[in-house]
């Protein structure tokens, strides 16, 4: 049995990540099955919050569970259920608090059921944004080829009210010739867009620039943000959900409050014949933050065909215009 332990507060904020016995129960006790079928499914990814992880599938939050005194609260969305009163949901009668394997197994043998249920709610409600975040976090954190990446994926659907952020994903930056010390990392705050649709307007990309820089601009926010994106890093790493060429002495990574963080577009499947983005980008608006004093603005480009991410892959302004805006 496992009690809870609440994370430490960051000046006024609170950083989010899992307590001590948490990590334990997930790692060697109660929800150690859990964790065992995240790092079996390559559809399945864990996203650490404050107190709680979800499971994510296809970019949606397949089950969340929540850390309590004596035992953990488990809570999957119904509205995944298309079925009138949602009878094939309600017909596994799987229990909302566990506190033996028993319970546990039950929600862990309904997986593959669950997962079936979203399938068909994003063939009516497709989220492709969302599906192709995961993607980009499976590809950098736990492929094949993620040994070879330079950038990590600690979160995604990050949202903190306190904070008043909001990011697609957050992520670490930590180059293949400086893996001996985890203090040369820097945090890297992504955006995504899916198709062209997505690049203006209230959730377009000068409206992300914006809140970014009034963001990073408060210091105290700014701290938090770093030492929570520095937790789920170590945290993930711990649980055994990254994998990259390490140094030896077991480096943990910490994120230094005066190095200025990439700010990082990923634009998939960007129409090149379409004007929309080269005018959002040569606007004045949007110029007035590509030499921001708080940030490092880059544009992801990907290696041939893929989501592998890597330094020379980040292009500046300037070489950006250069390659597709012309």
């Amino acid at each position: 049995m496992y009690y809870y332990t609440p994370m430490a507060t960051i000046g006024r904020f609170k950083m989010r990540g899992l307590s001590d016995k948490f990590i334990i129960s997930l790692k060697s006790e109660l929800l150690q099955p859990v964790l065992e079928r995240v790092k079996k499914d390559d559809t399945l990814m864990l996203g650490i919050r404050d107190g709680y992880f979800n499971i994510y599938y296809r970019g949606g939050n397949l089950l969340r569970i929540t850390e309590k005194q004596y035992s953990s609260d488990l809570f999957f969305d119904k509205k995944y259920d298309l079925s009138e009163g949602h009878k094939i949901y309600n017909a596994l009668n799987l229990p909302e608090k566990i506190t033996d394997p028993a319970q546990l197994d039950k929600w862990v043998s309904s997986i593959a059921l669950l997962k079936e249920l979203m399938d068909f709610w994003f063939n009516k409600n497709p989220k492709m944004e969302r599906e192709f975040q995961q993607l980009v976090e499976r590809e950098n954190n736990r492929s094949s080829i993620s040994g070879e990446s330079e950038y990590f994926i600690t979160d995604i659907e990050f949202a903190d009210s306190g904070l008043g952020a909001r990011f697609d994903m957050l992520a670490i930056c930590w180059l293949a010739s400086q893996r001996k010390n985890g203090s040369n990392c820097r945090a890297a705050l992504i955006e995504m867009k899916y198709g062209d649709g997505a690049l203006g307007g209230r959730g377009g990309l000068l409206k992300h620039l914006q809140d970014i820089d009034t963001l990073i601009s408060d210091n105290d926010k700014y701290k938090s943000l770093l030492e929570t994106i520095e937790s789920q890093f170590n945290q993930l790493d711990e649980l055994g959900l990254l994998r990259f060429n390490r140094c030896s002495n077991g480096t943990k990574v910490k994120l230094v409050a005066n190095d200025n963080p990439e700010v990082i577009f990923i634009l998939a499947n960007h129409n090149p014949r379409s004007v929309k983005l080269k005018n959002i980008l040569i606007d004045s608006e949007f110029k007035k933050y590509i030499a921001s004093k708080n940030f490092d603005l880059r544009f992801f480009v990907s290696s041939d065909a893929g989501y592998g991410m890597h330094n020379d892959n980040m292009l500046s302004y300037e070489q950006y215009i250069s390659r597709f805006c012309e």
